[in-house]
């Protein structure tokens, strides 16, 4: 009897050990899936590539049972900020940046940490206590695409080249790049001019009427992204000259011109690829999941079979998808849905 007593009791213990290990389990579960809201403080959310990443990044929260807030700062710095300490008051659980300025957004990003708020910098390395960064391998990529542009003009002509905010690290670095190759490698091509244009196609396009009739011999402009050459573009149209191009981002606008060989090379950082890793890295880190402080995306060179073939006559020979491969490319995030694994969210450094 006393025997059967004991048996009881130990047999009651386990159950209720298991139970406990279940509630705990079903706590984590519930923990890992719970709802929760993301605030997204953007450059912009009118221009298309920017307009592209939020329908991706949508996507991306629907998946994850998440729900993003997006704000544009409208390309103001103080506006930027001002968001940002918005989104700690309210409380989110885990903030996401595009940042104008790498610099200036220190302090804010200080507060969030210590709210306890995981950030994100999304395609920019702001070197905060805590931040996480998602990055381009810009340099290499603005090296090849001078080197490109250079060698597609012969290495002479004259140039221009537009940025987007100074103080942005992707505007900077991308900028650094281009130059600097482009003064190294083709002393001959003239560099007419550099205009900073707030990521804001109707400012690129003001500069490129500018230049165009100003400099008449111009063959060529270049972008740090794709939406100003397209701006550019109809204003060379309209005027009737026949400039190059060169850029970043593979916006699907430009596809076509790509295809013509009027753009020589742009890069593929999909808005759609960019949009939905940005919001699954910020939800993942909202839900505690460890990741590094910077990951890495992996790019495309983007160019027609035509002018690879061209450049590679000039002694160019870099991996590269066409604009059709690109188009299929852009869409393709089942890499980094909600069950695969935290690896997924970078790839190796370019």
């Amino acid at each position: 009897m006393g025997e059967y007593t004991a048996m009881k009791k130990l047999l009651s213990l386990l159950l209720m050990g298991a139970c406990l290990i279940g509630a705990a389990s079903g706590a984590q579960a519930a923990d890992e899936q719970k709802k929760v809201v993301i605030g997204m403080a953007a450059i912009d959310l009118t221009n298309p590539w920017f307009v592209r990443m939020r329908e991706a990044g949508d996507k991306a929260a629907k998946d994850y049972n998440a729900t993003v807030v997006w704000q544009s700062a409208e390309a103001n710095i103080e506006k930027e900020i001002s968001v940002i300490e918005s989104f700690i008051n309210q409380g989110v659980d885990a903030i996401l940046i595009d940042p104008l300025d790498k610099n200036a957004l220190l302090p804010v990003i200080a507060k969030a940490k210590q709210a306890n708020i995981p950030v994100i910098t999304g395609g920019n390395h702001v070197l905060g206590d805590g931040n996480h960064s998602t990055l381009y391998p810009d340099d290499v990529d603005l090296r090849v695409v001078a080197r490109a542009l250079g060698l597609a003009m012969d290495g002479k002509g004259q140039v221009a080249f537009l940025v987007g905010t100074r103080g942005n690290y992707v505007s900077d670095t991308r900028e650094k790049a281009f130059t600097e190759t482009l003064a190294k490698e083709f002393p001959d091509i003239e560099l007419v001019g550099i205009q900073p244009t707030d990521w804001n196609t109707t400012k690129a396009a003001d500069a490129a009427q500018t230049w165009l009739t100003t400099y008449p011999d111009l063959r060529a402009i270049a972008c740090v992204s794709d939406s100003m050459c397209l701006a550019a573009n109809s204003v060379a149209e309209a005027l009737g000259r026949d400039v190059l191009f060169a850029g970043d981002n593979g916006d699907e606008e430009m596809m076509p011109l790509v295809e013509s060989g009027k753009m020589i090379i742009t890069v593929l950082t999909s808005p759609q690829y960019v949009g939905y890793w940005n919001i699954a890295a910020a939800v993942r880190l909202a839900r505690g999941e460890k990741l590094p402080d910077v990951l890495y995306m992996k790019t495309h060179y983007i160019m027609s079979d035509k002018t690879a073939e061209a450049l590679k006559a000039k002694g160019l020979d870099v991996p590269y998808i066409t604009p059709a491969q690109a188009t299929v490319e852009a869409g393709n995030v089942s890499s980094l849905g909600p069950d695969m694994p935290s690896s997924a969210m970078t790839s190796a450094p370019q």
